[in-house]
């Protein structure tokens, strides 16, 4: 699935909803167990490689992963990346609002607000965004081309950088 943003916007991998082949004989409903079965141990992992803040947690609603409060009310929502929420990188990952991309940290601070058309992941220290940005189909896969592009600094290596007084 993916966010309102995802297809509103094209922003982020989302699943194809069109209807599955038909399947007939003794392998019929194989699939659908097999994938329920992978869902239900993908869910089962979530919480050790996903933020555990106090009060929220991290499931799936008609729009897509959201993570949520105790009350059910969505806080964020992460960037879908390989088939799940964002990877951290350096302390960061990325989210979607309103389709437009930012940073949040594990307690899901939002160090960088979601400004950009597209982000990609920090690497030693420095993420490349771009603006006015438009998704281009190649087969299965989707690229990314920005008019505009620039680096930010991850606010997290700064704070380490900066001296003691």
């Amino acid at each position: 699935m993916g966010t309102v943003s995802d297809r509103d916007k094209g922003i982020g991998p989302y699943v194809n909803a069109g209807a599955a082949p038909a399947m007939t004989g003794p392998q019929a409903g194989f699939g659908c167990r097999v994938i329920s079965a992978l869902s239900a141990f993908i869910l089962a992992l979530l919480p050790v490689f996903s933020p555990a803040a106090q009060g929220l947690s991290l499931t799936q609603d008609e729009q897509g992963w959201v993570y949520v409060n105790e009350k059910g009310a969505a806080v964020l929502r992460p960037f879908i990346y390989d088939n799940g929420p964002d990877y951290f990188e350096e302390g960061l990952a990325r989210f979607v609002a309103k389709g437009k991309m930012g940073f949040h940290d594990q307690s899901l601070k939002v160090w960088i607000p979601a400004r950009y058309d597209f982000a990609f992941p920090f690497v030693h220290g420095k993420a490349k965004v771009g603006m006015n940005c438009k998704l281009i189909p190649e087969g299965e896969h989707r690229s990314v081309r920005c008019q505009h592009w620039e680096t930010i600094a991850n606010p997290l290596t700064a704070l380490q950088d900066q001296p003691e007084n």
